[in-house]
């Protein structure tokens, strides 16, 4: 007789949910400065180069961020290192509203690509030792697809409060969601059963370099690198230009015009 294979807790899978929804709040707030970003040019006076800095230094840090986040991941309590980076987001998120011109835009996208550079690696992280291997595809599918929840609801969720409280208190508002996320996390993950998950009690491994080595001479890896070189790029060009050529090109008002196109795109 075959043994039977233990299922995975219903709590772990909650788990994921608070995942999934770290990563809709991550993308939330990043597209939030895009879908405002034509009331934003009219009110403090930019051209589309000084938009181009804000979307730029956002990815910039953001990108090169990771490495430096990964490694103190891979050492740190998950746990409280998670809740920590979206507060942190969140923080920087709902600064960005209080900003009197360029330099505190371009300070605080700065700071919000440093911060939300946590959620991918912690997440996928959290998944690998929360989830048995069966599980863990489903896993990191239920967290990841945060990215086009988060990418459907933005435009009317963002411009609807703004509507209401102003293109500032959006950022603001948006920003908060984090701190009621971190909260509920805190309270989630004191349960017993995910202790093991949150620090690596595994043996100590060799340096970390013949691991990168194995990496780069792996197919896998360049074949995804080259999908993620080449779709990337499109795809944020799409999520951070189009509010702004809607409303310059296509004479939309940036309200609920700009929030059904983007929806239905």
């Amino acid at each position: 007789m075959p043994h039977s294979v233990a299922r995975t807790p219903a709590k772990a899978w909650i788990l994921c949910i608070f995942l999934f929804l770290a990563t809709t709040l991550n993308y939330l707030d990043r597209q939030t400065m895009s879908i405002l970003a034509p009331t934003i040019q009219r009110e403090m006076a930019l051209d589309n180069v000084a938009l181009g800095w804000l979307f730029s230094v956002f990815y910039y840090s953001y990108t090169f961020a990771q490495f430096a986040v990964g490694m103190f991941l891979d050492r740190a309590n998950l746990r409280w290192a998670f809740a920590i980076a979206v507060v942190a987001w969140s923080t920087a998120a709902g600064l960005t509203g209080l900003s009197a011109g360029f330099a505190g835009l371009f300070l605080f996208r700065l700071l919000l690509g440093l911060t939300e550079s946590a959620n991918w690696p912690a997440a996928m992280r959290i998944v690998a030792r929360l989830l048995p291997p069966r599980d863990r595809s489903l896993g990191n599918g239920i967290f990841t697809s945060g990215t086009s929840v988060g990418a459907l609801i933005a435009p009317s969720l963002i411009l609807g409060i703004a509507a209401f409280v102003g293109w500032r208190w959006a950022f603001v508002v948006v920003g908060s969601f984090g701190f009621l996320w971190a909260g509920a996390w805190l309270l989630f993950t004191r349960d017993p059963l995910f202790a093991h998950v949150w620090q690596d009690t595994s043996p100590q491994r060799p340096a970390a370099a013949p691991a990168y080595a194995a990496i780069l001479r792996s197919s896998r890896f360049w074949r995804v690198f080259a999908v993620a070189i080449l779709v990337n790029p499109c795809l944020y060009f799409n999520v951070n230009w189009l509010p702004t050529y809607f409303a310059q090109q296509r004479g939309m008002q940036p309200g609920r015009e700009v929030g059904i196109a983007l929806t239905i795109i």
